[in-house]
């Protein structure tokens, strides 16, 4: 058996979420804190047998009815300093699928390419150009054409791989689930933000 690292891991979670070699190496990691939260997400996801098409689906939506349904002055207080406040939670998440409308992209056309890493905290200083309502509509209708284009996929597709400088090769259905572990993670994120402001 090859030696594990979270692509492959990952991987063979899609085939099977009980894989007895894969689940303790995992969990061994992740206790570790040697993973991202993305990572870490994907492998609760995979683990737990959620599509990943499903929630990269509803993702939008729910970002959506948690701003809609909060009062406008809650959406720019940051629960403390540094922290980001809900609509730049909802920014990240607008610019961020940007980026992965990129790498799918590029994996898909490019025999394992290299893939658009970024750190998002500089990206902040551009947040407020664009008020949290087109930001959102940004993000859905993005996320609508991830979706279709993830729905119109191969299996083989699917397989095709990049190489991300800090996570290094994976493949497309690795990314999209990590991608999805992202969304859980800021939809917490969003929820805790709006709670504290309230």
């Amino acid at each position: 058996m090859p030696e594990l690292d979270w692509a492959n891991a990952l991987d063979r979670l899609f085939d099977n979420p009980d894989d007895a070699d894969v689940r303790p190496w995992a969990a061994a990691r992740i206790e570790a804190g040697a993973c991202t939260p993305g990572q870490r997400r994907a492998y609760e996801l995979l683990t737990a047998g959620e599509s990943v098409i499903d929630l990269l689906a509803r993702t939008p939506h729910i970002a959506q009815q948690a701003v809609e349904s909060a009062p406008a002055r809650l959406l720019t207080i940051a629960p403390g300093d540094g922290e980001w406040d809900a609509t730049q939670v909802i920014h990240h998440l607008a610019d961020n699928e940007a980026v992965n409308a990129v790498r799918i992209r590029s994996i898909l056309t490019e025999d394992t390419p290299e893939i658009f890493g970024y750190d998002s905290d500089p990206w902040a200083r551009f947040f407020r150009l664009e008020s949290v309502e087109d930001a959102l509509e940004r993000f859905v209708v993005s996320r609508r054409n991830t979706v279709a284009l993830v729905k119109s996929l191969t299996p083989r597709d699917l397989d095709r791989k990049g190489v991300l400088s800090y996570r290094g090769a994976e493949s497309l259905r690795v990314l999209l689930a990590v991608l999805a572990g992202h969304d859980r993670d800021h939809l917490d994120q969003l929820r805790a933000t709006l709670d504290a402001a309230a």
